[in-house]
């Protein structure tokens, strides 16, 4: 399978074609929840849209978890 490069949180990945949200978090071991913030090339990714949202070819991916407390 083909792979593209993308980066995540700055750092540089090489992730198969094809690769939806919902996967690519599963291969950063990050379990899908509502305190997380998904963006890509600084669009935000709904939690509704993780499975049918299509990672490409140089993308820009943030993943940002909110810590909430006091």
């Amino acid at each position: 399978m083909p792979e593209i490069k993308i980066t995540a949180n700055g750092l540089e990945h090489k992730i198969p074609y094809g690769m939806t949200v919902v996967e690519f978090l599963a291969h950063m071991k990050e379990p899908v929840r509502h305190d997380l913030i998904v963006e890509i090339n600084r669009r935000f990714i709904h939690i509704k849209e993780y499975s049918i949202t299509t990672i490409h070819e140089g993308d820009n991916i943030e993943i940002i978890g909110l810590d909430f407390g006091g």
